[in-house]
């Protein structure tokens, strides 16, 4: 048993763990081997899909299963099977083709089959697909795609999609999808129960770990969940303010090894976090 056994330390990935340049500093990296050296669990949650995570999980000494989708999936990389998943309702392409037909500049973006689907595309969703290396198919007839979806994503500059957003709020009444601002250009549809909040506790009964003994780190309003649940919370620096509102600790900035930052924390407070 090493010092930090029975610690549970998960992460955010971009603007987070990752830099501006979307790699993790060699200083993240040291980091996060002595804590998993030590004996503590390490693992991220992100909105990303498998693929798209999988080549930073190759970076890490990850010894526990990753949140994806934004908590709509719990995949364990090491044994290539996922853990447990959520999925959205059949009735999401009746929203979609009236939120196309309402905002035809609206970027959207389907997660199905484990594969992105880009069914209209504008700046955002190029963008997207550049910062994490997408292949996917672009789409004229969603209704096509294989069903069940893991996510949908809607891409769009901050203040139109604002509109979107409160568009989105006043149309949907039904209990079995959320929504997250995940960062100011996107705004994704996912199942009920679908978030990294919800997903941790899934995990660590997975793992029979307990909460207090779990550090949690983000940025986004995605996050907030994650934090609030977690023994500690810890929002970087660069995190939004609602998220600073409900955090236990303020870390470093995202590109000044803010993992480093809160591993050297846990090291000298372990095993008690509060």
């Amino acid at each position: 048993m090493g010092k930090l056994d029975g610690c549970l330390l998960i992460t955010d990935m971009d603007g987070t763990m990752l830099n501006s340049g979307k790699t993790i500093s060699e200083e993240n990296k040291r980091a996060i081997h002595r804590f998993a050296q030590q004996g503590g669990r390490f693992t991220i949650a992100t909105g990303r899909i498998t693929s798209s995570a999988q080549k930073y999980v190759k970076e890490l000494p990850i010894n526990a299963p990753v949140i994806l989708y934004n908590g709509a999936v719990i995949y364990d990389y090491a044994m290539e099977r996922t853990v447990w998943e959520k999925t959205l309702p059949a009735s999401v392409p009746n929203l979609l083709a009236r939120l196309t037909g309402h905002f035809p500049g609206l970027g959207v973006e389907i997660y199905c089959d484990g594969k992105p689907y880009f069914v209209q595309e504008n700046q955002i969703t190029d963008l997207h697909r550049q910062i994490e290396g997408f292949y996917g198919k672009t789409v004229t007839d969603y209704h096509t795609l294989p069903q069940p979806w893991h996510k949908v994503l809607l891409a769009w500059e901050p203040a139109l999609l604002d509109d979107v957003q409160k568009t989105v709020e006043a149309w949907v009444v039904e209990e079995d999808v959320t929504f997250v601002r995940s960062d100011g250009k996107y705004y994704e549809i996912l199942p009920q129960d679908a978030t990294k909040g919800h997903a941790l506790d899934i995990l660590l009964d997975h793992l029979d770990m307990k909460i207090e003994h779990c550090v949690a780190i983000g940025d986004q309003m995605n996050d907030l969940e994650m934090l609030t649940r977690a023994g500690v919370g810890v929002a970087v620096d660069n995190a939004v303010p609602e998220l600073h509102r409900i955090a236990n600790r303020r870390g470093k900035h995202h590109n000044e090894h803010a993992i480093a930052d809160v591993v050297e924390w846990i090291e000298s407070a372990w095993p008690k976090l509060s």
